[in-house]
């Protein structure tokens, strides 16, 4: 009886021992220099609970310059299934530590439950870290209590062919211009419009085709396109001249798909945890399937603090499916109106506020609306300046009211002589009297908000909807006057002279 106890003692022991497995995804593709507690791995461990997990170990991987890693950090999840890492009401720092002879152990014992447990790598990089550096990480073994040694299998997003190594973001701050696939329909005056060159391509960061949306079941669809013709033909349409573009003009710049007008479907979609999942992976293999390098989410929006929170756990959800795919997530947000809160904030790669449609009198995208939103994500959602990106508008907001708008080009062809800093006009109704008075922003308040943004070292400006414009060798182009004073290094000497010329021409 001994011996059958003592084989049966073997046994059990023996199959504990070995019914630890682990999972590595690499889930975020945008680093910051400079930023502390960026997110480079996740592992999420199963086994029998109770076992324990006494050290894991890592590697900086292809890190271009591993002594630009300042301090490594582990961290554990409470009941969050997410990466706040600005608050430890839902992620826990366990340990940190410096990479020394090119690895590091932490010796921190964590038990397993009966759920995965889910633990996070991040990084504090330095000030000094150069552009597009390689950020990579690698855990090579996480050892148990009783000598059991296992490395993570890597998990890659669905439709990846090859894992694509984070890098730090490649500008100094961002110029994002959303670009509709139906090509300004509904704004009048479409002719006259900003159509994209190989030349704009070197003057924007990154581009967002808006031109998608979801359903209620978690599958990705098209928005409108009006004017009777196809949405899916209009926007692959458009989407095939922006990579024409994008390769004619050997541009670095990072293509984006746009999600938007959903505000029933993602209500219906994120509080359901089988949908919400469902649609993260719909939503990354889009994006995969299409050479989009970020996703951009506009919601309008979350109404509910449920709402956030489930738009929370569909970011964290995405996160996982875009594993090694590098592609960023970013979302548009009315941070003044439905206020954003911490679960959603602090697990994006940037976000975009909608800085407009303000029903103050003076104007409905103020400077003052401008500043107050910038620093509301600094101060009040703990937001890193590179990750704030502020909102213009290349359209108007009739005064006191948000019932009509118009696009920048249709304004120049109502008041072609208008004063560079006049910040509003009348419009003309369809007899062509006069009709309501309009505000905007005028070269010379688009100049003072690019000046305010990158004296202040916010992450850049996002457009709404550059497609409004003129063309850039107009003399009152709103992309020109945001360009003279957002000049990043990536210009091509092409694109340079060219700008410089039309200023010449006046």
């Amino acid at each position: 009886m001994r011996y059958l106890a003592l084989v049966t003692l073997l046994l059990s022991t023996a199959a504990s021992a070995f019914a630890l497995t682990a999972e590595a995804r690499y889930t975020h593709g945008v680093f910051y220099k400079g930023l502390i507690r960026q997110p480079v791995l996740q592992l999420k461990v199963t086994g029998e609970p109770g076992e324990k997990i006494k050290s894991i170990t890592f590697t900086p991987g292809e890190t271009s310059k591993p002594a630009d890693i300042k301090m490594v950090r582990l961290s554990s999840r409470a009941d969050w299934n997410g990466y706040t890492f600005n608050t430890s009401n839902y992620i826990y720092e366990n340990a940190k530590g410096k990479f020394s002879k090119g690895q590091i152990t932490f010796h921190h014992e964590y038990e397993l439950g009966s759920e995965p447990l889910c633990i996070w790598l991040s990084y504090d990089l330095s000030p000094s870290v150069k552009r597009n550096s390689k950020i990579d990480a690698v855990c090579t073994a996480i050892t148990t209590t009783t000598g059991e040694v296992v490395e993570p299998k890597i998990i890659l997003a669905e439709g990846l062919e090859e894992r694509k190594i984070a890098r730090a973001y490649r500008f100094p701050y961002r110029v994002v211009p959303y670009y509709r696939p139906s090509w300004v329909k509904g704004w009048g005056n479409a002719e006259k419009a900003v159509h994209l060159t190989p030349e704009h391509f070197n003057l924007f960061t990154d581009l967002i085709h808006f031109a998608y949306s979801v359903s209620a079941e978690g599958g990705v669809t098209y928005q409108w396109a009006g004017g009777g013709t196809s949405d899916q033909e209009v926007a692959d349409g458009a989407l095939k001249e922006i990579k024409r573009l994008h390769t004619a003009a050997k541009s670095r710049a990072k293509l984006i798909a746009g999600f938007g007008h959903m505000d029933g479907s993602m209500t219906t979609a994120v509080a359901d945890p089988h949908t919400r999942r469902v649609m993260a992976r719909n939503m990354a293999h889009w994006a995969i399937s299409r050479g989009y390098e970020g996703i951009d989410i506009d919601w309008e929006y979350p109404d509910t603090e449920a709402d956030w929170k489930n738009f929370g756990f569909f970011i964290a959800d995405l996160r996982e499916e875009l594993s090694g795919s590098g592609i960023s997530i970013s979302i548009a947000s009315s941070v003044g109106y439905k206020t954003p809160t911490f679960w959603v904030t602090d697990q994006l790669d940037f976000i975009m506020t909608m800085s407009y449609d303000d029903l103050t009198p003076d104007n409905h995208a103020s400077m003052r609306l401008f500043q107050r939103d910038g620093n509301m994500c600094l101060n009040k959602f703990l937001m890193p300046k590179p990750k704030i990106v502020i909102g213009l508008p290349f359209y108007s907001n009739q005064k006191g009211t948000l019932t009509t708008q118009y696009g920048y080009a249709q304004i120049l062809g109502w008041h072609p002589r208008i004063k560079p800093d006049v910040n509003e006009f009348v419009s003309k109704n369809q007899d062509g009297t006069d009709g309501p008075v309009h505000t905007f922003n005028s070269p010379a308040l688009i100049t003072e908000k690019c000046r305010w943004a990158k004296e202040n070292q916010f992450g850049g400006v996002m457009i709404w909807a550059y497609d409004t414009d003129v063309p850039l060798k107009h003399r009152a182009s709103l992309g020109r006057a945001m360009f003279k004073v957002l000049r990043h290094r990536a210009w091509s000497v092409g694109s340079r002279l060219s700008l410089l010329w039309s200023a010449w021409c006046g």
